[in-house]
């Protein structure tokens, strides 16, 4: 049996699977692994089609291929705000509890680790928390321009939940949903920002 590499990532009501990329060879060796978590949705941001999904939706796994973007890059806001409205649609607007995302690049250290990233600070995790929670999950995972966009991400203006409204990212709107997640880093966690890049990459 292929051996997977399978990160879960579970802070509060958001439950991930950090995956890297299977093959029509490999992927029969992940789907026991993505039923026991109750994978109910996997997006796919690799380039392409790497795999026939037939027998991820046999076992009722919807694939998501509109969320791609370029290897070792952030996402656009386009991109962050489907991924948004994908965990309002799992997490809080679906009466099942105990749903997971997966997600997957190439190697799953960079872009799907970037989206996970982003749901952990709409959840009320620091940023610097939720890189370092990430990085402790997923060894090497993230390079500076993710952490630099996550460093510098902007929450929209309602968090998770079932009210509909506009989701805001980075300045332009989008539908979504309000009400916000219990916050995951508690009191005293603020942190000086100054110079984290260049502490963690070294100075260029």
């Amino acid at each position: 049996m292929p051996r997977v590499s399978i990160s879960p990532i579970r802070v509060g009501e958001l439950s991930f699977l950090i995956l890297d990329c299977p093959s029509d060879a490999t992927l029969p060796a992940y789907l026991p692994v993505l039923e026991e978590h109750h994978v109910t949705d996997l997006v796919r941001i690799c380039e392409g089609n790497p795999y026939d999904p037939k027998p991820l939706n046999d076992i009722g796994i919807r694939v998501h291929d509109d969320m791609k973007f370029t290897d070792g890059t952030a996402p656009g806001k386009d991109v962050v705000a489907r991924w948004l409205n994908l965990n309002d649609e799992v997490f809080f607007n679906s009466p099942d509890k105990g749903r997971c995302i997966a997600v997957h690049c190439v190697s799953g250290i960079g872009r799907a680790p970037v989206l996970v990233a982003i749901s952990l600070i709409e959840g009320g995790m620091d940023s610097l928390d939720a890189i370092a929670y990430i990085r402790k999950a997923r060894r090497g995972a993230l390079n500076r321009i993710q952490i630099a966009f996550l460093d510098s991400y902007k929450k929209r203006k309602h968090g998770f939940g079932t009210k509909k409204t506009s989701t805001v990212v980075n300045g332009s709107s989008y539908p979504s949903s309000s009400s916000t997640l219990p916050a995951a880093s508690g009191p005293g966690n603020e942190k000086k920002k100054t110079g984290f890049i260049s502490k963690m990459f070294g100075k260029k």
